[in-house]
């Protein structure tokens, strides 16, 4: 058995803190690598809880098990899944026994909906609940917040990195489920209060959050907020590669542009959703598609695309063949990559978790070259890649900046030991470097507009 880990002074006196002088919940916000989990298990063993719901991403689910055998809480584990044994473990959680119950993040997610056990399910009220990359609650709306609301428990613990999510408004969310009675009841009032705003053209409201009105007031208000520094001694070298996109790509991206415009006497219109737009001109950045009958995007596995051009020269003539971390926004367009590039092995949601592992492991003994990880599904819950390459190479990059920040994370980490190189391919003049047609432009504001107007009765 490891030997148990000691925390260091910061450590010790984040867990006392969350341990004596909480009011029922707590927020570590401490960055990768400064011993989240380890907090957390040492408040489980000296609060001597009994029941434990834990929920996080699926790919964490052994590193978890490891910290809480390692630290010697003497508790069952139980994984809480669709198979025989994972119904078993929700029929003991059902009846109140003892263990640390361990539920995937979707997994958790399904159960808050399924109707013939949402209203029991999450009903039980555990000694603490443990709430791992609690960013996927920032979105008021989701599935995920709207699920997570329905826990109680004594004590409660969120865990991210980054609890801002995407934007500081997502603050509202991952706090509001811990403290219930010290948030705002209201988003807008807690808007009102605490962020700053500009126009944004992308947003149906008009209004985007850019941050706090005063930068850390938010969270120095909190009851008790834990955030924690993790130094890297190692570098990293950041290097923007420009490509030009091919005379056939360029005519297909502008025809994409116009087809998402519909005129309507002098006034154009998107006729497309924001997010679904910005989906399409990125695609149309990485190569030729086809779209079908659908509207699914189809990539041939030979498409013309000067972004895989690109990739190739870096990864022969400016990492001199070394192993790399390929990460692209495209399930799709990852797979096309793994047939063009030799020895590169997929990553992404059609990828199983045994199969992530098996990959890992041969990426990590040298066995396999390239990984090629769609960024939601390498952003969370994945160790031990710092060991197998210090190069990263972003043939395109997420709408959801911490997604991207938490996917750099998987090189740039503690245990690395060499200057991390992270390349990043860039369509110029596209909204992969974020220009927009004039004309697009214009519909945007056009839609935004008319929305406007109509949220507020039309114009006087």
């Amino acid at each position: 058995m490891l030997e148990r880990l000691t925390p260091t002074p910061e450590q010790e006196e984040a867990i006392v803190k969350m341990v004596w002088e909480t009011s029922g919940g707590a927020l570590n916000a401490s960055t990768m690598g400064a011993g989240k989990t380890v907090k957390a298990v040492e408040v489980v063993r000296r609060r001597g809880d009994k029941v434990v719901l834990l929920i996080a991403p699926l790919g964490t689910r052994l590193g978890w098990k490891t910290t809480f055998d390692r630290q010697g809480v003497e508790l069952p584990f139980k994984w809480l899944n669709s198979t025989k044994a994972g119904k078993s473990n929700l029929a003991d959680w059902l009846a109140g026994e003892e263990g640390i119950y361990f539920v995937g993040t979707e997994y958790f997610v399904r159960l808050g909906w399924d109707r013939n056990v949402r209203t029991t399910v999450w009903a039980q009220k555990p000694d603490i609940v443990l709430f791992d990359e609690a960013h996927r609650s920032q979105n008021r709306r989701s599935k995920t917040y709207k699920t997570i609301k329905q826990v109680k428990a004594p004590m409660k613990i969120s865990m991210s990195g980054t609890p801002t999510g995407n934007s500081f408004e997502g603050a509202f969310a991952v706090t509001k489920w811990l403290w219930k009675d010290e948030i705002e009841n209201s988003y807008y009032n807690w808007r009102d209060r605490w962020c700053a705003t500009e126009y944004d053209h992308f947003d149906p409201s008009g209004q985007k959050v850019v941050g706090e009105k005063t930068p850390g007031a938010f969270f120095n208000s909190l009851p008790c907020y834990i955030r924690l520094e993790s130094e890297l001694d190692v570098d990293l070298i950041e290097e923007q590669v420009f490509v030009e996109l091919s005379a056939t790509q360029r005519r297909a991206y502008e025809k994409l542009e116009k087809d998402l415009v519909l005129w309507v006497e002098d006034n154009p219109l998107v006729i497309d959703f924001p997010v679904t737009l910005r989906g399409r001109l990125r695609q149309a950045t990485l190569g030729m598609f086809s779209v079908t009958d659908e509207g699914g995007v189809v990539f041939k596995d030979n498409c013309k695309s000067t972004k895989l051009d690109a990739l190739e020269d870096i990864l022969v003539n400016q990492i001199d063949g070394e192993p790399a971390l390929i990460l692209t926004d495209s399930k799709k367009f990852a797979n096309v990559i793994c047939a063009r590039v030799p020895g590169a092995l997929p990553w992404h949601g059609d990828v199983s978790q045994a199969k992530r592992e098996d990959y890992k492991a041969k990426f990590i003994s040298g066995e396999a070259k390239y990984i090629v990880a769609v960024i939601s599904a390498i952003a969370e819950g994945v160790d031990g890649l710092q060991h197998a390459t210090r190069n990263m190479v972003w043939v395109s990059r997420s709408d959801n900046r911490i997604l991207n920040e938490q996917a750099m994370k998987r090189v740039h980490r503690n245990g690395q030991t060499h200057q991390v190189r992270s390349f990043d391919i860039v369509a110029l003049d596209t909204y992969d470097s974020g220009v927009l047609s004039d004309q697009l432009s214009k519909a945007l504001e056009m839609n935004r507009t008319l929305k406007s107007e109509h949220i507020l009765g039309g114009k006087e």
